[in-house]
């Protein structure tokens, strides 16, 4: 075959080539431009999140908030947040504009939601009300808790390595001294010896009335208060630091209002339960009635690093003490 011929061939046959080549990259681009559009108009699961509560940093309902962004994260849902809902008033016309928004899950941030989903369940059985914490009653109704006992046991160890009087204290946000017994059990098994004095404050924000409670425990000798509210925390941590005494924080790392003061805290990832929640509904099966238990499986709760008041030994000690429990139960 002559020269000529032979690179007019060869041109064709890269022209040939190249023209596939380029045809193969657009269908492809194509493929894929068509998937993600595809991908982007599936339609979201519409659910609604209510709080009695402000949404700020440390506050009860940025917990709900922080919830929210996590299941729209890994969950196909949109979540829409409804906060400072506190009267039943409220709460009806803030269902109300859910169901008509065509919400498949109602989540009430906290257990002052209970009574009033319980009374209202039924009016609208197509969709789901859940409670973190609380009570429930009808089949589209589910409470999801958690079984913190265990870590509270623990927190109680911690507790009784730093008391000097043998005086503990407990300032509870809401009464659960016989539905919670692990920090007392704890004490118990530890320091025998030790009294605890309990108080409850019958809010998560009352600052003012948290403090006034300590200060009688204080009256009594006690010098270790376990402080379960929210934002009351910050008060008596910030008496505690005025006074000397320790504390054990609670719902995040609490360390960085007192570093000196503050033993340990129970970390509560309460947004984890949002995600628990996403994934019964998700299920094959989808949300159970009744009440769901969480646990340190499910990661909502933890024991947060020990403070600078404690050796080596002890933070050691208290480990050990961890693992042992763990590996029984």
């Amino acid at each position: 075959m002559p020269q000529k011929n032979q690179s007019k061939l060869l041109l064709w046959v890269t022209v040939i080539v190249i023209f596939t080549f380029i045809s193969i990259i657009l269908f492809k681009t194509e493929t894929i431009l068509d998937n993600t559009e595809t991908n982007s108009q599936i339609e979201k699961t519409k659910m609604t999140i209510i709080t009695s509560d402000v949404i700020e940093d440390q506050s009860w309902g940025s917990l709900a908030y922080k919830g929210k962004m996590k299941i729209e994260e890994q969950f196909p849902v949109s979540a829409e947040l409804f906060s400072e809902i506190k009267t039943e008033e409220q709460m009806e016309d803030t269902i109300t504009k859910a169901v008509a928004a065509d919400s498949k899950v109602i989540i009430g941030h906290g257990r002052e939601f209970s009574s009033f989903f319980t009374k209202i369940a039924t009016t609208y059985p197509d969709v789901h009300f859940v409670t973190i914490h609380g009570t429930s009653k009808h089949p589209n109704q589910t409470v999801y808790t958690f079984d913190q006992n265990k870590i509270e046991y623990m927190a109680a160890l911690a507790a009784v390595l730093k008391t000097k009087s043998n005086k503990i204290g407990i300032l509870d946000a809401y009464e659960a001294r016989k539905r919670l017994p692990g920090f007392e059990q704890g004490m118990k098994q530890y320091k025998p010896e030790a009294v605890l004095y309990y108080s409850v404050v019958n809010s998560r924000d009352d600052g003012e009335k948290a403090v006034e409670l300590m200060k009688e425990m204080m009256n009594q000798g006690v010098d270790v208060i376990f402080t379960k509210g929210n934002g009351y925390n910050r008060n008596v941590i910030d008496y505690a630091k005025e006074k000397n005494i320790f504390v054990i924080g609670y719902l995040d790392d609490q360390s960085y209002m007192g570093e000196e003061h503050v033993l340990t805290s129970v970390v509560n990832d309460v947004p984890q339960a949002y995600i628990a929640v996403m994934k019964d509904f998700f299920s094959e099966d989808g949300i159970p009635q009744g009440k769901v238990v969480l646990n340190e499986k499910d990661g909502v709760y933890n024991l947060a690093p020990f403070g600078p008041m404690y050796t080596e030994e002890e933070k050691q000690y208290i480990r050990s003490e961890i693992n042992l429990l763990n590996s029984r139960r």
